[in-house]
């Protein structure tokens, strides 16, 4: 295990050696909420497959901004710079979940070294960045060589927060437990903020979940597989919506703690309403990303 910081390294990160490919590495972020024990946990069968993995913290980690906005994309950049450089690194694949699907998608967008690409639960577009009591910032959840990247401002919040939990109780679809995804789907999206995923150079395997909790999951990936289709992307696209699980398809639950935790209990209803198959989903979601890195990483050429 190898250390990375922002003042070394320029990004704060995790390195664990593997024996299984070793020119081969995985990049592996956490998502929302995710401090460093529970995104290093959330990597652990990628790392008991054997492979190389870096994980990458882009913020709750100690030292970074606990708020979610102004993240560098830059972080990725450089870290892949320092595998290619000091691990002798020649292929780099990058996965996450949930926020961490997002910046993985659009770190593969803006750098096109990473050549295979996982987002599990992703959504296609930036927001505007807000405080953890739901204040907005007016400036954009992730930055590019210092710049803003393109955003959705949250304009719902403008009509208070106590008229859309009103609007999200009353309606029978969401409630107090799916006021992430009411907002998600009322909040209107500009086309600035979605992310150019045809503009990777990567294999891509993309895992959702029907009707998803959080965030809309469900529909982001059919519209990033169709935009791929229609600009005849020439790498391999593959994805899976999971009919019965939740927006937990990650491993490392066992070092959830604090809001995280508390958030896996109470806001994924699908968790309780079908157990056993939101565990059955994980443990396939495990075995589709290792047999899609094992398929890549023999690709040669």
């Amino acid at each position: 295990m190898e250390r990375c910081t922002l003042n070394a390294n320029g990004f704060e990160g995790i390195y664990f050696h593997g024996t299984h490919s070793p020119e081969t590495a995985v990049i592996a972020v956490g998502g929302a909420s995710c401090d460093e024990k529970l995104s290093v946990a959330m990597s652990r069968f990628i790392r008991e497959a054997g492979y190389n993995v870096l994980v990458l913290g882009f913020y709750m980690w100690k030292g970074l901004p606990k708020e979610l906005v102004s993240v560098p994309v830059d972080y990725v950049e450089k870290a892949v710079r320092w595998l290619k450089s000091e691990k002798g690194i020649k292929k780099i694949a990058m996965t996450g979940a949930s926020t961490g699907a997002g910046y993985t998608l659009l770190a593969a967008s803006f750098i096109p070294d990473i050549g295979c690409v996982i987002p599990v639960v992703p959504f296609d577009h930036v927001m505007e960045g807000t405080t953890n009591s739901f204040k907005r910032l007016h400036r954009s959840v992730y930055t590019w060589h210092g710049t803003d990247i393109p955003y959705s401002p949250w304009t719902i919040i403008d009509s208070g927060m106590g008229k859309i939990v009103a609007e999200a109780v009353k309606d029978s679809r969401y409630g107090l437990k799916r006021l992430y995804r009411y907002g998600y789907d009322i909040n209107p999206l500009t086309e600035q903020s979605r992310i150019r995923v045809e503009n990777m150079h990567a294999d891509v395997l993309f895992l959702a979940v029907k009707n998803d909790d959080a965030w809309p999951s469900d529909t982001a990936v059919p519209r990033m597989t169709e935009i791929l289709k229609k600009c005849d992307y020439p790498y391999r696209v593959k994805y899976h919506i999971y009919s019965r699980a939740s927006h937990a398809l990650t491993d490392g639950l066992d070092a959830m703690s604090g809001y995280a935790k508390w958030a896996y209990r109470y806001l994924l209803p699908a968790e309780k309403k079908y157990p056993v198959e939101c565990e059955a989903a994980r443990k396939d979601s495990f075995r589709r990303i290792l047999d899609f890195i094992e398929q890549w990483d023999n690709k040669r050429g």
